[in-house]
């Protein structure tokens, strides 16, 4: 076995706006690169947490049944999209939306792979 490595996949995850306000959607993109050179036979996208600046535990309102994922030939690459909608409740913690995903991968040649990345959503405070 092949040790765990982080190059080689790229996850990139960002909301689709730079700052939220109640009642606003939010669209989470995940967008998984292969950089490896070769494919990747076995591709997972793990939802590690989705909290606000309260610590709360939050569910996103759609997204992915299957978060498994593969072949993606090398250069390829993958998006999978979560949308949430903000609440009153994000707000009065006066903070942030933190999303954190990561992924595993594994290449033809049995290359394990990883990378995460957090999206941070700022809420605009109450008026």
């Amino acid at each position: 076995m092949r040790p765990l490595n982080s190059t080689g996949v790229r996850l990139v995850h960002y909301a689709d706006k730079a700052t939220a306000t109640p009642h606003d959607p939010l669209a989470y993109s995940a967008w998984i690169i292969n950089d490896s050179g070769e494919e990747l036979t076995t591709v997972v996208l793990v939802l590690r947490s989705f909290t606000n600046a309260g610590m709360e535990k939050l569910h996103y309102t759609t997204g992915p049944s299957i978060l498994s994922l593969g072949p993606i030939p090398a250069g390829g690459e993958t998006e999978l999209v979560f949308t949430y909608v903000v609440t009153e409740n994000d707000q009065r913690h006066a903070g942030e939306l933190i999303s954190a995903m990561a992924v595993h991968a594994e290449t033809a040649s049995g290359t394990k792979l990883w990378d995460e990345h957090d999206a941070i959503t700022p809420i605009s405070l109450p008026e």
